[in-house]
This record gives structure tokens, C-alpha cells and sequence, in this order.
């Protein structure tokens, strides 16, 4: 076969090869979703996704199948994601601990976030609300007041170390100059418990947690770690509009999928996602569980994660967390 016939050969092949590819990608998806969820079942971290993927099943004849891998600070399902090829069909459900908050928590970790992962879309953010216990009538500027004057005798409690919570507590501290000494918890579940009993000044929950313990009377809220006002605590003031202006500090979560997977995968992931987010018994649902819905763009997502990463790292180099 002479060679000009040989490359005639070849650039048909290839071009068939790319028209198979793009018709593949314009079927998408032709089978079920395998979605991983780095935190177990029950949470909002779970049930938001599980939410939405029932919508996409039902736009796309194809099923949402969740799995839960929790575990070394969602390292585990993080890696699950890694080791599936990189064609859409084995996305993961990525929150701020796992993908803003580990690369500078973790001594060594397995993956890049910024490398091996590429945004799809968020689903929701997840205020962190600074709790006092039900008797104490003061402000968050008396807290802050009062810390100042008196540091050996204020405390703000948080479940884990390294957890949004913490760290959200630690950027309070930076930003309003509180003099509150950090205590740690197993769960928030202990925070509220002693905030009830007299033994903590403060504490920082999410905002389940927060309204457990306004709902039972065991506790107080007395801001929001967002920048705006959370519909389910709509008279609890922000940070922001009370002691340091421009505060804006939550946790958040959303999909994310392994490198190299096709563009126009991504953006129909994205786009289709933004379309039931905007559903109002979607919307209603997310914001009973105490979450804000969300969503930006792929490329606004990635940015943000990238912002996210330094601006989590400095709250971990303030706290002095780190896991080997």
C-alpha cells in the first residue's frame, strides 16, 4: 500500500473514531450514574444529592446509583472516584472538608483537587451559626466585647478538629479580634449539650444543629457565618452586618468529576443540575434541611474551589490542625 493511500487510511479511521466519540457524548448518558458521597447516610451532605439525582433519573431515563464512602476526611470516596474512568459515569459529591480544607489539613494527601478533579456544578452551601447558651442575653458584639476584656473566661466549643465548624470559629476570631478559647467536641451534638449545661460561652454548629438546639430551648443563635440572612433563621443577624463587615465563611457542596472527562459531559451535568435547583419543590425541600441551594458554572465553580483552598488554608495555619 503506498503511503499516501496509508494516510488516507488513517485519517479515516481517526475521523471515524471521532465521530463515534461525539455521538457517544451526544447520548449521554446511556446508563446509570454511580455517584459517591464521602459522608454517610442521613445528612444533608447525602440527602440534598440523593434529591437531585432523582429529579436527573427522572429527566433522563437513567438511574442515580449513590454510594456512601466515608472516611479519612473523605479521602476514601475521593479515591473511589480516581480509580473510575474518566467518562461521566462516576461523578462524586465533593464538600468543603474534602476539597478546600484537606490539601492543607493533610500532611500527605492522595489527590490534587485542583488536578484531578474538575467542577461540574455546586448544590448548596451550609452556614455555620455561633450558638450561646439560652440564659445569656447578649449580642455577638458583646461576645466579642466581653472576650476582649475577659479572654481567660470565654470558650467557643466545635465538633472536630478541622472541621468547618473549627475552622469557621477560628476565622471569627482572626476577623473580630474575640478572645474565646477553643474547645473540641466528638459532635456538635456535645457543643449544644454544653452550651445547655453552662460549660461553654460559645459554640459554632451547622445549622441543623442550630435549630435542635433553639427548638428545644438548650440553646441560643446569636449570628451566621454567611453574608446574608439564612431563610430558615431569618432574624438571626450575619456576622457580616454586626461585628466585621464583609464576613463570609460557610461550608458547601457539589459534584465534581475526574479529570479528563468529556466537556460537553460536564456541561450538560451542569446545566441540567441548574434546571432542577431552580424547581421550587426542590428549592423547598434543600432549604428545610437548613442548606441554601446553589449553583455557578464550571468555570466559576473551579475558581471558587482555587479561592477556597487558600482561604481555608490560612484558617488551618491560624488553628494549628494538622493530620499525618
Amino acid at each position: 500500500m503506498s503511503f499516501g493511500k496509508s494516510l488516507r487510511l488513517f485519517i479515516a479511521v481517526m475521523t471515524a473514531l471521532s465521530i463515534s466519540s461525539v455521538l457517544a457524548q451526544s447520548e449521554y448518558p446511556a446508563k446509570p450514574i454511580h455517584v459517591v458521597i464521602t459522608f454517610p447516610p442521613g445528612g444533608s451532605v447525602d440527602v440534598v444529592p440523593r434529591l437531585v439525582g432523582q429529579k436527573l433519573s427522572e429527566r433522563w431515563g437513567q438511574a442515580w446509583v449513590f454510594e456512601n464512602r466515608p472516611g479519612a476526611g473523605g479521602q476514601i470516596g475521593v479515591q473511589a472516584v480516581l480509580m473510575a474512568p474518566a467518562d461521566g459515569y462516576t461523578i462524586l459529591v465533593g464538600p468543603t472538608g474534602a476539597i478546600s480544607i484537606n490539601p492543607s489539613l493533610y500532611k500527605k494527601l492522595a489527590y490534587d483537587p485542583l488536578k484531578d478533579l474538575v467542577p461540574i456544578a455546586p448544590l448548596a452551601k451550609t452556614a455555620m451559626v455561633l450558638m450561646v447558651p439560652a440564659d445569656w442575653s447578649g449580642t455577638v458584639k458583646d461576645l466579642v466585647d466581653q472576650s476582649r476584656a475577659r479572654p481567660e473566661a470565654f470558650t467557643f466549643g466545635f465538633g472536630g478538629n478541622g472541621t468547618t465548624m473549627h475552622l469557621v470559629g477560628e476565622m471569627f476570631r482572626a476577623a473580630t479580634g474575640a478572645k474565646l478559647m477553643p474547645v473540641p467536641y466528638k459532635t456538635s451534638g456535645e457543643v449544644i449539650a454544653d452550651l445547655a449545661g453552662g460549660r461553654l460561652s460559645a459554640g459554632w454548629v451547622d445549622v441543623n444543629f442550630a435549630l435542635t438546639g433553639i427548638r428545644s430551648g438548650r440553646a441560643r443563635a446569636i449570628a451566621v457565618s454567611l453574608n446574608e440572612r439564612l431563610p430558615t433563621l431569618p432574624d438571626i443577624p450575619t456576622v457580616s452586618e454586626t461585628v466585621h463587615p464583609g464576613f463570609d465563611a460557610a461550608g458547601w457542596f457539589g459534584l465534581f468529576a475526574r479529570a479528563g472527562t468529556p466537556p460537553e459531559v460536564i456541561a450538560k451535568l451542569s446545566a441540567d443540575t441548574r434546571t432542577v435547583l431552580a424547581m421550587p419543590d426542590v428549592r423547598e425541600r434543600i432549604l428545610a434541611t437548613g442548606n441554601v441551594p446553589w449553583w455557578i458554572s464550571p468555570d466559576e465553580y473551579a475558581a471558587f474551589v482555587s479561592a477556597e483552598i487558600a482561604k481555608w488554608a490560612k484558617a488551618v495555619k491560624d488553628s494549628g490542625a494538622q493530620i499525618q
